[in-house]
Parts: C-alpha cells; sequence; structure tokens
C-alpha cells in the first residue's frame, strides 16, 4: 500500500470507487457530485491523498493544509472504498496528511456527524479531541462535532 498525491484523471474512477457508502449517501454525495468537488478542489490548490492498494486507488483524503481558524489545517473528507476499513488505509492517510499539515501549521482540525461513533472513536485514538459542537451545520438532522489535533 502507498500513499501518493492524486491525479486529475483518476478522479472519476475514485468517486466511483468510494460513492456508495452510506455517510456519503446521506450528505447526498453522488458519484458525480463527488469526482466535480473534487477537481474543484484540486484545481483550488487542496491537497488530495490516494491510498493505493495493488495498483489500485481504494481511498482518499482531502485536506487543506492551513488557513483554518487562521492557524491550522483541515480534513474535509476521507474515504475508503467499502471493504477496505479496518486495513490501516485510512491511518496510512492520516499519517501523511498530518505530516504535511505539521509542515506549516500546528494545528489540525475536522468535523465528524455526532452519530458516526465508529469515526468518532477513530481520530479519539489518533489523538484528536472533541472540542465542541456545530449544530444542523451541515443537515438539519445531524450535528457536527469539532475535533483537534495539535500536531507539534
Amino acid at each position: 500500500m502507498i500513499v501518493r498525491d492524486a491525479r486529475a484523471g483518476e478522479l472519476r474512477l475514485l468517486a466511483d470507487t468510494v460513492a456508495g457508502q452510506p455517510l456519503l449517501e446521506r450528505y447526498e454525495m453522488s458519484a458525480d457530485k463527488l469526482e466535480r468537488e473534487l477537481t474543484a478542489a484540486l484545481s483550488r490548490g487542496d491537497q488530495v491523498l490516494v491510498a493505493e492498494e495493488g495498483g489500485r486507488a481504494v481511498g482518499f483524503a482531502w485536506f487543506l493544509a492551513t488557513g483554518t481558524f487562521g492557524g491550522g489545517g483541515y480534513l474535509r473528507l476521507i474515504a475508503l472504498e467499502p471493504g477496505c476499513e479496518g486495513k490501516g488505509l485510512g491511518a496510512a492517510l492520516c499519517d501523511e496528511m498530518e505530516r504535511r499539515v505539521s509542515l506549516g501549521s500546528r494545528n489540525l482540525f475536522l468535523l465528524v456527524s455526532h452519530w458516526n461513533a465508529g469515526a468518532r472513536r477513530f481520530y479519539a485514538q489518533r489523538g484528536y479531541q472533541e472540542v465542541g459542537t456545530l449544530p444542523a451545520f451541515v443537515r438539519p438532522d445531524t450535528d457536527e462535532v469539532i475535533c483537534w489535533k495539535r500536531l507539534r
């Protein structure tokens, strides 16, 4: 498994690979919309990392290296192909994202849905602290929990 920068030509396949997840469906993120969002992200200079296994992209992490609250990076979205969870791919993506963000920022932030116990556990195990809540920030039925990690 390797983690590398995403290439514009693979975004459609990557979007198709991860789009069927319940989380993305709940946020109405179809493969088409995800491809458009990732394409726009790369054109703006956002960073998108890819986890590649066996020569095939099976997940990604989309993040901003700086700018959040004037002093931190922000994980916008991380997603893996269904069935690839628990293999260390998400951790490898986070490791590289944290390394890159730490080059210019002391802090990293992310939002996680209040009902997403698995993600909350994953980030807590990685040293993220839950520091606040944004009620109905994206969806009226979901609060977003603000998570923060000091990187250095």
